[in-house]
């Protein structure tokens, strides 16, 4: 892992992984997706070595490999769009951040085995923020907190909000935020915070 890391370090550029299926054939693939030993030679050792992206290019037909040209132009397109990106500043990019919520309803939303989830999405707006991204007034707000966050979007992933819909999502944050500031122990205290500690979120 630190002779990729210097390596990809030293030419500053992505890592994507384009390669054919070398133990699964096409049929298989089109049926059934990447299989067992197949994803791990895929995905999970790239990913291992900093991969930010894989493309199927083929795979065996027979005991030959062969390619399939509209794998091929996906690539490409990808590596296209990934340039566009590096060329885009970094606040006009827009980027989507997981966080982790299984099973949904049972208050899972944010956790992580061994891993502070609030406190790591805390810093890493912060550090987009710095980097030149636009997180809103998340990195500035003295009241924001990862917390915050993480609790407001456990209370979007309540199937009792998710029915209401979307237009109704903020004003059932309002509500929770004021509950907060009245001291309800069900609803999370860090929302009492000015402005919810969402910072504009």
């Amino acid at each position: 892992v630190a002779v990729a890391e210097t390596l990809l370090t030293s030419m500053n550029v992505p890592y994507i992984v384009a390669s054919p299926l070398l133990v699964q054939s096409i049929p298989q693939w089109k049926q059934s997706g990447v299989l067992g030993l197949q994803s791990v030679i895929l995905y999970s050792l790239p990913e291992l070595d900093g991969a930010i992206d894989t493309c199927v290019l083929g795979g065996l037909v027979g005991d030959k490999i062969a390619l399939i040209p509209e794998r091929v132009r996906k690539m490409t397109s990808r590596v296209n769009g990934w340039m566009n990106l590096r060329r885009t500043p970094p606040s006009e990019r827009k980027i989507t951040i997981m966080v982790y919520g299984f099973p949904p309803n049972v208050g899972a939303v944010g956790t992580a085995a061994l891993l502070d989830v609030p406190n790591s999405l805390e810093r890493l707006l912060k550090r987009l923020d710095k980097d030149g991204y636009d997180v809103g007034g998340f990195a500035t707000d003295p009241d924001a907190s990862g917390e915050s966050l993480v609790a407001a979007l456990a209370i979007l992933s309540e199937n009792s909000v998710i029915t209401t819909g979307a237009s109704k999502m903020q004003e059932t944050i309002d509500a929770r935020i004021e509950r907060a500031k009245k001291g309800d122990i069900t609803t999370a205290a860090t929302l009492a915070r000015p402005g919810g500690g969402l910072g504009g979120a």
